[in-house]
């Protein structure tokens, strides 16, 4: 009798067993926790932020000032841009090796030395309004998309530009492969762009209902996400042009103020407002990973507005109100 009752016991833990198992990997399962790092760099509201891509160092506009800080040291790393160099710049960049940093106030483009802080060169817009900025891994190249649906292709090494009409309207949004070869645009034209930085040949043209908000091109060029400005938000692949999967969300609005692809290209990290940052599976659109910035209390909201993958199990983002903080990707908790 007594080993019945044993055998049934053992049964009904490898039956509870089972089912946690299968919970873990249910993809309903999303995973969360609490941020490893919190550091806060400024007490002003930023305009635009970036991490270098090892998590290192973080560039902050405030519109007043500009600063590179030490993100292991908690620190500066030499004196803020201030004056004319810091005044209402909206974009900022860190190169892949942080080689160089760049700033712009939608007219112009700084290009810095990042080690010593010291001005390399600058890009005049003349009459268009740059509205986005991105530049390869390789450092090779600089894009600027323009509200009049131009985009100029820059030439880092000896400073040629070529200007392409890509859109019949503002272009939104920029993104570039990893050699500088492939750029990825979306427009108020409701088009998403995959197209040659050396000829301005469109490879591929996605359509929306809306017009394009945001873009995001996998290292590789082989992934691309596109969100428009009511509900459509996709995955394509590039060299066929299918579309691969569709967010699995029921909210009818989603911003994204900046994404990335994980270094494998099965994830898309998103940063979002509302202090939110989320990771998207590329195959089905499943959200897998959900996670809450720190918000300061005396303000209404905070925005996530850059994400970056700093480690293989680790994401790092800072908010609109100067936050800097990073996630551990491991399932510590789950909703």
């Amino acid at each position: 009798m007594q080993i019945k009752q044993l055998k049934m016991k053992a049964k009904t833990i490898i039956s509870i067993i089972s089912l946690l198992i299968l919970n873990a990997c249910s993809p309903n399962t999303v995973i969360s926790g609490d941020a490893v790092t919190t550091q806060h760099y400024s007490e002003i509201v930023l305009k635009a932020a970036d991490i270098s891509d090892d998590g290192i160092y973080s560039l902050l506009s405030n519109n007043k000032q500009v600063c590179l800080w030490d993100n292991l040291n908690n620190k500066k790393v030499y004196p803020c841009l201030a004056g004319l160099e810091a005044q209402l710049i909206e974009l900022v960049g860190i190169s892949s090796s942080k080689r160089y940093f760049y700033t712009s106030n939608r007219i112009n483009v700084h290009l810095y030395d990042l080690k010593t802080g010291r001005l390399i060169t600058v890009w005049t817009a003349g009459d268009n309004i740059i509205n986005d900025i991105a530049m390869s891994a390789d450092e090779s190249t600089l894009i600027f998309g323009f509200r009049s649906g131009q985009a100029s292709v820059v030439a880092v090494k000896n400073n040629k530009i070529t200007t392409f009409k890509v859109h019949r309207l503002d272009i939104n949004s920029v993104d570039l492969s990893a050699d500088g070869q492939i750029a990825f645009t979306g427009s108020s034209d409701k088009k998403a762009h995959i197209w040659q930085t050396s000829t301005g040949d469109i490879l591929q043209r996605f359509s929306h209902k809306s017009r394009v908000n945001h873009v995001s091109l996998s290292q590789n060029g082989k992934k691309a996400f596109t969100l428009d400005a009511i509900k459509d938000r996709y995955f394509w692949q590039v060299d066929s042009g299918e579309m691969l999967a569709e967010l699995q969300s029921n909210i009818r609005f989603i911003e994204f103020n900046d994404s990335v692809f994980s270094s494998d290209n099965t994830l898309l990290f998103s940063a979002s407002p509302k202090q939110k940052l989320q990771a998207w599976q590329a195959t089905d659109g499943a959200l897998v990973g959900q996670w809450q910035a720190f918000k300061t209390p005396q303000r209404d909201r905070s925005s996530v507005i850059n994400i970056t993958q700093i480690k293989t199990k680790e994401i790092a983002i800072i908010t609109s109100d100067g936050v800097y903080q990073t996630w551990s990707l491991s399932p510590s908790t789950s909703k």
